[in-house]
């Protein structure tokens, strides 16, 4: 679970801002809080505002940040990524700090980068609980330049031996994160001692999903064979009334498709890279698309990869099927399969996806039902769906809490948050109409039109 994210000089925002999802005082809906002990944490929050607001930069702030730690600072292009508005900033470094449950415990991990030197300046995980914070271990650069690592972890034998040399090679790693590094490492015998550290990796790269508008969401494993996969689309295409029949599929020899040497070699390489990553046993599948084709690849009991072409199949004037490639279909459509996926995770997996501009290509109507399916079919698990969003029908007391509902706007050209709560508007309130009627801010706001200059054409 994701509980509390800041971020601090990058892109549009200059001075830390702060996402929370911790409750607040609303009584309502408690379908939608995930109660861990004395700790109450939203499942689902939707972000608004104008064009340029800077709404999807605090979800490239996420991705940004999971990136660096699952990939490594040298593989994330960082080139501009703070905030430039400020010329004083470029030497300055940028914050992550995210507040997290990872495994049965609440973490508090963040690091700070200078992004123009792509040099890591200080790094800290501490486990949070009733009694206060925890150290596990921080790191820091002291006046000689020196990055220095304390732990809070007690260490013994072999354990303590090895983390005092990583701690010597550390003292010169500008680019490289203490938590991924460890990660890397073989490290299975001393697993328990260090179950902070992997626990809050894992998180990262397990169980925190970004989704952009244009992103295909693609290399997901399903588990379970091949026709638990197509009945889980069919389910929630009949769910979505979208006039499709179900899901039809075609053997294919990977090696006849159209597509160049270089690019099968890589999807082989992709494909492989997600079946290790995942520990993905028998007959689980992958879905992945190439060229606007969508294919799933399985795995059978003899340990063969069989590839199968999907279509959708639909029903024509004189009820007999009509098969349809995915790229044939509407954008709302294709956009809708991409989605699916992430829906289907969710709401039977402890994950957090979040998606910006989720409303994209969707009916209004589709994008309330999604979240209705989410929270309804959500209640055993401890998922989070986030979103950026400019549909107004979501701005409805009766699908969402008060502090569930988030703003984006710009003040002085840098970006803040703040949530609808903070207005302590009554539950019964039409906040829709007050929203676009600028009473929220966060709304585009525009200049007279009367001096454009226009001109005639014959």
């Amino acid at each position: 679970m994701l509980a509390r994210f800041e971020v601090e000089n990058f892109l549009s925002f200059d001075k830390k801002v702060e996402f929370s999802l911790i409750a607040g005082d609303v009584r309502t809906k408690k379908k939608h809080l995930i109660e861990d002990r004395n700790i109450k944490i939203l499942k689902t929050a939707v972000l608004y505002g104008a064009n340029a607001s800077g709404k999807s930069n605090l979800v490239r702030a996420i991705n940004f940040a999971k990136d660096i730690i699952v990939e490594g600072l040298e593989k994330v292009n960082v080139l501009n990524s703070h905030y430039r508005l400020n010329e004083n900033n470029i030497n300055k470094p940028t914050i992550f700090n995210f507040e997290i449950k990872a495994g049965t415990r609440y973490y508090s991990y963040g690091f700070g980068v200078i992004l123009s030197k792509n040099q890591i300046l200080e790094e800290w995980l501490y486990e949070i609980s009733e009694a206060g914070e925890k150290l596990i271990f921080e790191r820091i650069k002291d006046e000689e330049d020196v990055h220095q690592i304390n732990f809070g972890l007690k260490l013994l034998g072999d354990a303590k031996k090895r983390f005092d040399v990583y701690k010597d090679d550390f003292k010169s790693s500008d680019n490289l994160l203490f938590l991924s590094e460890i990660n890397r490492k073989s490290l299975n015998d001393i697993q328990q001692q260090i179950l902070p550290l992997i626990e809050v990796y894992a998180w990262f790269d397990k169980k925190l999903t970004v989704i952009f508008p244009c992103s295909r969401f693609q290399g997901l494993s399903f588990v379970g064979d091949n026709t638990q996969m197509s009945d889980t689309f069919n389910e929630y295409l009949h769910i979505f009334q979208t006039g499709i029949k179900k899901v039809a599929s075609k053997t294919e020899n990977f090696d006849n498709i159209r597509i160049p040497d270089a690019i099968k070699q890589q999807i082989r390489k992709d494909v492989k890279k997600e079946f290790e990553k995942d520990n993905i046993k028998d007959n689980s599948t992958l879905l992945f698309s190439v060229n606007g084709k969508s294919f799933t690849l399985f795995q059978n009991k003899e340990g063969e990869y069989i590839i199968k072409k999907l279509g959708l199949e639909h029903e024509s004037d004189c009820g007999k099927s009509v098969v349809f490639d995915m790229d044939e279909e509407s954008d709302g459509t294709q956009r809708l399969l991409d989605l699916i996926p992430a829906l289907s995770q969710i709401v039977k997996n402890d994950r957090v996806y979040v998606i910006d501009e989720i409303d994209r290509s969707l009916h209004s109507k589709l994008t309330y039902s999604l979240f209705e399916i989410f929270l309804q079919l959500s209640t055993n698990c401890e998922s989070q769906l986030i979103a950026t969003t400019h549909e107004s029908l979501l701005l409805d007391l009766d699908l969402f809490r008060k502090d569930e509902i988030w703003f984006v706007e710009k003040e002085n050209n840098s970006s803040r948050i703040y949530s609808l709560d903070e207005f302590k508007v009554r539950n019964d309130k039409a906040i829709r109409k007050d929203y676009l009627l600028g009473r929220y801010g966060a709304i585009p706001i525009f200049k007279s039109f009367k001096n454009i200059d226009t001109c005639q054409i014959d």
